[in-house]
């Protein structure tokens, strides 16, 4: 029921953030509509109402097919997980790619449009091969410095000082993935936040007092989103941290609290994003001067692709938070292929270790040299002078438990757990199942059992057999 309420959220999330980022942009703004240059007159006429009134019926179906069908495949979660994260994963890129393609298409059909009326764009404006930001040269100095999050960096790694963080991160894998976490991603804001800054201004106006200003308060408001952003990570970890160090454990409620503080940045990108838009718009509004640099021949198909311009990375126009490459350049057209190469390359690993997981069974062979355990998705070998006993239990050892590397979906159990009492184990568990085989190892407990009747007691009897055999040699 978790995970069926956890990817509820997401997908209604994302698709809300679609809707606000690609589904609403309709207004005629900067000279603009659908990031197409045209007269206000053209904009106004009939033929382009009803042209728009189409598009915003195709979004708007669009979008609530696909939040229909994002809530229909999370009932798959209830199914097998490897089922449901295929059709999640075809849903998910359906939805993506659809989304750019429906405001990309409308996009070039506009364009086709504008060329076959011969509309020359808004009064005043021309064709640039790059936009020279002289006038508004600057404003880039504006906001909080980049720098601030090698800050953070030092807070996420000032808890190593402490005794009980050293030690949790000695026997704990999940330690040094929320430690390796936290600096990744303040990294990752850090970045953003200098290209941000970095980014040539944009020339609205006339007036250069206007434009500093826009450009001034569109990269401060940037700044300080992206600072929010490493705040909440390090926050997120240092609440971590600190129970490492008093509890030596890491609970439930405490994974709940970092969950929460590691998705406040999405809130802090979405307010930033709407309050730079309705900033703007009360700033362009008494832009007596206006100047729309009409540009579209480069972005006709919705992609930025122009020969002329040295910029790799460019401002995207559906979206002010959104950069793009120039696919003009080679590099831009390397960047793209290897994104789409990655993304599915980690989608389809995801979905075949998913599909290991829950239709590879789980089994022990004992030998005379060793006994082996094989799942889905790890295996152990354990030498007899390794097994310090077996045994047969009713039921897991009462025990919060926690997994640190593994598989857990409600019908499996596989991989590396912890126990705030048992310490490090390994299961290889049908949840529901019993007897469970203990296996006693230095390193922790190995659990083990089967769906078939009376092989577990089997095992047990092997291991005994082969371990007096060790012994006797």
């Amino acid at each position: 029921m978790l995970l069926f309420v956890m990817f509820l959220v997401v997908d209604l999330v994302t698709i809300g953030i679609f809707y606000a980022v690609y589904g609403g942009k309709r207004k005629y703004s900067e000279g603009m509509l659908l990031g197409v240059h045209i007269p206000e007159s053209a904009a106004k006429s009939e033929e382009i109402q009803n042209f728009m009134k189409a598009y915003k019926r195709k979004t708007n179906w669009f979008y609530l097919v696909n939040a229909v069908a994002g809530a229909l495949v999370c009932g798959l979660c209830f199914w097998y997980f490897s089922v449901f994260m295929i059709v999640w994963c075809v849903w998910l890129l359906e939805m993506c790619i659809g989304a750019v393609a429906l405001v990309y298409r409308t996009h070039r059909k506009l364009y086709d449009l504008k060329m076959e009326r011969g509309w020359i764009g808004s009064a005043g404006s021309r064709i640039m091969a790059g936009v020279d930001t002289n006038t508004v040269s600057g404003s880039g100095r504006s906001g909080v410095p980049a720098w601030w999050h090698l800050i953070f960096c030092a807070l996420i790694l000032l808890p190593y000082l402490a005794p009980g963080v050293r030690a949790y991160l000695g026997s704990s894998e999940d330690g040094w993935i929320l430690l390796c976490t936290a600096l990744t991603v303040t990294l990752l804001f850090g970045f953003l936040h200098m290209v941000f800054l970095r980014v040539k201004d944009k020339v609205y106006s006339e007036d250069p007092a206007l434009n500093r200003s826009v450009n001034r308060m569109q990269k401060r408001v940037e700044s300080w989103v992206m600072t929010g952003c490493s705040l909440s990570n390090a926050l997120a970890y240092l609440i971590v941290a600190y129970h490492m160090d008093t509890e030596g454990w890491l609970g439930a409620a405490v994974y709940a609290v970092y969950i929460v503080l590691e998705t406040l940045p999405v809130v802090f990108l979405l307010a930033g994003f709407f309050y730079i838009r309705y900033r703007k718009e009360q700033f362009l509004a008494h832009n007596e001067a206006p100047l729309y640099i009409d540009d579209d021949v480069y972005w006709k198909n919705g992609w930025y692709s122009n020969p002329h311009d040295k910029r790799l990375i460019v401002q995207d126009w559906v979206c002010s938070w959104n950069y793009t490459t120039n696919m003009a350049k080679p590099a831009g057209k390397i960047f793209l292929a290897a994104g789409i190469v990655v993304t599915g390359a980690v989608l389809i690993l995801a979905c075949v270790l998913m599909w290991r997981i829950d239709f590879t069974p789980i089994n022990l062979e004992a030998e005379e040299a060793k006994v082996s355990v094989t799942s889905g998705y790890s295996d152990v070998e354990l030498g007899y002078d390794e097994i310090l006993g077996v045994e047969l239990l009713d039921r897991l050892p009462e025990d919060e438990y926690k997994r640190t590397n593994g598989g857990d979906d409600g019908r499996v159990l596989l991989g590396k757990f912890k126990g705030k009492e048992t310490g490090k184990c390994r299961m290889y568990l049908y949840v529901g199942y019993a007897p469970i085989l203990e296996i006693s190892t230095p390193d922790g407990p190995v659990y083990v059992n089967s769906r078939t009747q009376g092989e577990a007691a089997e095992w047990k009897q092997e291991i005994e057999k082969y371990r007096k055999e060790f012994e006797a040699e």
